[in-house]
């Protein structure tokens, strides 16, 4: 395995980063290699590389979830009551963003750092337009034309996926949430209402589980708003949030099912497959209109 210094992990950041004036960041540090000095000296690192440019990162709590909408491992029914009276309410400034990964735990703790209040969907951003990108962030439509992924598309920001894939990339939610794919799904969250818990339900965002993601990396290439790099070890993709937002919106438009996986026990795309595969043609041409 090779040992990569701080300094040259930050010279592939900062060579990744440049021109870019925000960088919305999806990563995996362990797929780097071994940095001498561990997460600390990666941080490092990221901030030195990233200057004066503004830092976003995804820091959901997908735990907060009403049971009923876990799909991958669902909650006997039998408990659903007893969950929804115990799950915690979300607080950005102490609730820990659930399967995130390392990099952006740690940097909505950063001092300076600013945090959506959805309970569910937040994100976090560091950097002088930090506030612009988290300020007014609905909570019935986070991922919808007012929220902080339609600022960034507008910004321009810089998609760095590192040592991850097209999978984790939250953008193409937004894609679907603006063309208005069939099998966005609704979903519900708890909250503090005039003192009484009560759960919110937000109409929808996305639904597909993003593993058929990865579909749209060759129109992503043949566009030529994608391209590929290293950070130590890291595989690294980089694409403009512009760009593949439009790539994107005009795929699934086309082909409203391109981007759903192709497994048959899949609880989120395989039933929105088999009703797109039994609506009638007249139908079908009606939605992808």
């Amino acid at each position: 395995m090779t040992t990569w210094l701080p300094s040259e992990i930050e010279a592939d950041l900062a060579r990744v980063f440049d021109g870019a004036s925000i960088v919305l960041l999806h990563a995996a540090p362990r797929s780097m290699g071994r940095v001498a000095g561990g997460i600390d000296a990666v941080m490092d690192a990221l901030f030195g590389a990233l200057g004066d440019r503004t830092l976003v990162v995804p820091t959901f709590t997908t735990d907060r979830l009403d049971p009923s909408c876990w799909r991958r491992h669902p909650a006997p029914r039998e408990k659903w009551d007893a969950i929804r009276d115990e799950i915690p309410f979300f607080d950005p400034t102490t609730s820990t963003p659930h399967a995130m990964g390392r990099i952006a735990d740690l940097v909505w703790r950063r001092p300076g750092a600013l945090r959506t209040s959805h309970p569910v969907e937040s994100i976090a951003a560091i950097g002088p337009r930090a506030a612009s990108i988290v300020e007014r962030a609905p909570i019935d439509d986070p991922k919808g034309p007012r929220g902080p992924w339609a600022r960034m598309v507008a910004a321009d920001a810089r998609i760095v996926l590192l040592g991850v894939g097209l999978d984790r990339c939250t953008m193409i939610h937004h894609a679907e949430r603006i063309v208005g794919v069939d099998y966005q799904t609704p979903y519900a969250f708890p909250a503090l209402v005039e003192g009484e818990r009560a759960w919110i339900e937000v109409e929808a965002s996305g639904g597909s589980c993003s593993d058929g993601f990865g579909a749209l990396l060759p129109h992503l290439e043949a566009a030529g708003v994608v391209s590929s790099d290293r950070v130590g070890d890291a595989p690294v993709l980089v694409a403009s949030a512009r760009g593949l937002f439009d790539v994107a919106c005009a795929l699934l438009r086309r082909e409203p099912c391109a981007l759903l996986c192709r497994a048959s026990d899949c609880p989120q795309c395989a039933p929105a497959r088999a009703a797109a595969t039994s609506t009638s043609p007249a139908a079908g041409a009606r939605g992808s209109s």
